[in-house]
């Protein structure tokens, strides 16, 4: 979002400087991360500065590596006037005021301190977002909210856990997880947990809350509102109590199956955006610089976001897509909760490829008739997924995303001769 470009091109494979679990167990090496965003891109919002805009982040960042002390990588130091909230860690302490953890202080939640008791996060974030637009009615202005919600701990509002348990009564849905096996983990196969729908409800009227704002403002036909997730949701482990379901999509996040990578995108603009449209032709976040440069009529930086492009064309109807030929995925790291280890994936119109690198057995699936994946069509299909999988190969070479490596095997010990 931040780049206009995919990850692995600038060394982001994994947050915050891990490398993800390693070790004799594990067949890969995985692929050193750099951790923290280069302070020598030219972000989103220093595009916007450039053009007049005041910036603000308010919310999670999580674009400095875990381990590194002070705020050398923080919004302020990537084109941001302000920040609130903001810093290396994604997760909040608590969402409770004053946000902080004792088992994990590192995740304490920075510059809120002038709340009280019983202040709910995502509620003081959009309070803090609220004002800024009041603020700033009169200029022009980039707000870049990022909630925590809806990631761990989960921690509902407590006035809205009534309303949710009840219901789940109602609907005759036990809030006890069961799991459906994927591969060796269990995916939840129903959103059943009252706790995670609180959090979502909470977000949701947030959001309607800003759009209030703008509304009250009289900003609302000439404000852009973007509005999508970094991917889909926690929903595989070990076990089945995993906080949401991803059905009927496969895995959830840290997979490349439809669980893992297929997340809502909403884009309002009224003053050029027909409201109303459902639009099939497949976008990634990569794509959400350029197109607020576009549909603000600044000129675009196709050197730096060079692997975004530009939605404005499909969102106004002048055009039906994109011309690209594929959209990928790489993750080369292991996870706690993806026990199919490093993989990458290739969609391409209404085919995806996956790739699991320990063994590079292909799985093909068809999206517009199999969109839980289900069906792998490789063997039927065995040209078509050679082909994905040589333009993956050579999109790797491209970006100079790394791999992981094959672990080296020790030589067998010699018998004794007797």
């Amino acid at each position: 979002i931040m780049t206009g470009k995919y990850p692995s091109r600038i060394g982001l494979t994994n947050h915050s400087g891990s490398q993800g679990p390693k070790g004799p167990k594990y067949k890969l090496d995985p692929p050193k991360v750099k951790g923290s965003m280069s302070l020598d891109e030219v972000t989103l919002a220093q595009a916007l500065k450039q053009a007049g805009y005041s910036t603000a982040h308010i919310g999670k960042w999580h674009l400095q590596t875990h381990s590194m002390k002070g705020d050398a990588h923080y919004p302020e130091k990537h084109g941001f006037d302000l920040n609130v909230a903001g810093h290396k860690m994604g997760q909040p302490g608590a969402y409770y005021f004053p946000y902080k953890s004792k088992q994990h202080p590192s995740t304490n939640v920075p510059g809120l301190e002038d709340g009280k008791e019983g202040d709910y996060l995502t509620d003081i974030l959009t309070d803090k977002a609220i004002a800024y637009i009041k603020d700033k009615k009169d200029e022009l202005f980039f707000l870049n909210l990022w909630y925590y919600t809806v990631h761990t701990p989960i921690r509902p509002r407590k006035d809205k856990m009534k309303k949710y348990t009840a219901k789940a009564m109602e609907m005759g849905i036990s809030t006890k997880p069961k799991g459906v096996k994927l591969h060796n983990s269990l995916s939840r196969e129903v959103q059943s947990s009252p706790q995670y729908a609180c959090m979502v409800e909470s977000m949701d009227e947030n959001i309607g809350r800003i759009m209030q704002a703008l509304k009250d403002e009289g900003l609302e036909e000439d404000t852009i509102v973007v509005f999508l997730s970094d991917n889909g949701g926690l929903s595989t482990s070990t076990g089945a109590g995993c906080p949401t379901s991803s059905f009927p999509h496969k895995g959830g996040k840290a997979w490349v199956y439809e669980g893992g990578i297929r997340s809502p995108l909403i884009v309002k603009y009224p003053k050029k955006i027909k409201q109303g449209q459902k639009i099939a032709v497949p976008a990634i976040s990569n794509d959400v610089y350029p197109t607020i440069l576009d549909l603000a009529g600044i000129a675009l930086k196709p050197e730096q976001h060079v692997d975004g492009k530009s939605l404005k064309p499909i969102l106004t109807g002048e055009a039906q897509n994109l011309e690209r030929e594929a959209l990928y995925f790489h993750y080369p790291h292991y996870h706690h909760i993806n026990s199919m280890g490093p993989s990458g994936a290739v969609r391409m119109g209404d085919y995806k490829l996956v790739i699991p690198f320990e063994n590079n057995q292909l799985e093909l699936y068809n999206l517009a008739k199999d969109e839980g994946e289900k069906q792998n069509l490789a063997k039927q299909q065995p040209e078509l997924a050679k082909k994905m999988h040589q333009m993956f190969k050579a999109w790797i070479k491209e970006t100079g995303s790394l791999m992981p490596i094959l672990k080296k095997q020790k030589p067998a010990k010699k018998k004794a001769a007797h």
